[in-house]
């Protein structure tokens, strides 16, 4: 009798370590884990942690959220800009409603005109901003992609309002 309630008791031992090992893999969990790995320059670990993320829950509202992190990370940590692209463009094809989207099209464009100088693109995805998000991106972001627009291809010193910054 004494080895049946071990046995009862490692089952439910078991039970609770998996339920709680369950709620660390919970999407919020999992996209908190790779954002602290964000900040301890664990690139690798992170980006496959978000990667995760989204093929495991792509329903979840932390999915917009983990895809655009990809994207992010591609720029800062691996200067992989093309990828970074291809990234945010998951964000808009996939989210399109989510504020991460907005944003991932703003970056798109951005990227285009200031990394890859690739202007044709650029205007096209800063054109595709405005046409899909200029009624819902903050004010200011319409703003700054209509400045873009205005200046693609243009030498800083050649733009009155940023003069200042190469003096």
């Amino acid at each position: 009798m004494l080895s049946n309630n071990r046995h009862i008791i490692y089952l439910l031992s078991l039970f609770l370590f998996i339920g709680c090992s369950k709620k660390s893999e919970s999407p919020a969990g999992m996209l908190e884990k790779a954002k602290t790995e964000i900040s301890e320059s664990k690139f690798t670990d992170a980006t496959q942690l978000l990667r995760r993320l989204v093929e495991q829950y792509p329903e979840s509202p932390e999915a917009a959220e983990a895809q655009y992190m990809l994207g992010d990370t591609f720029i800062s940590a691996a200067k992989d800009f093309e990828q970074a692209v291809n990234e945010y463009k998951l964000v808009v094809g996939n989210y399109p409603e989510s504020r991460f989207a907005v944003n991932a099209q703003f970056m798109i464009g951005y990227v285009y005109a200031n990394f890859l100088n690739e202007i044709e693109m650029a205007r096209k995805e800063y054109t595709r901003f405005l046409d899909l998000y200029a009624d819902k991106a903050d004010s200011g972001l319409v703003q700054s992609v209509r400045f873009e627009l205005e200046n693609l291809g243009r030498d800083l010193n050649e733009i009155p309002k940023l003069r200042h910054i190469t003096s």
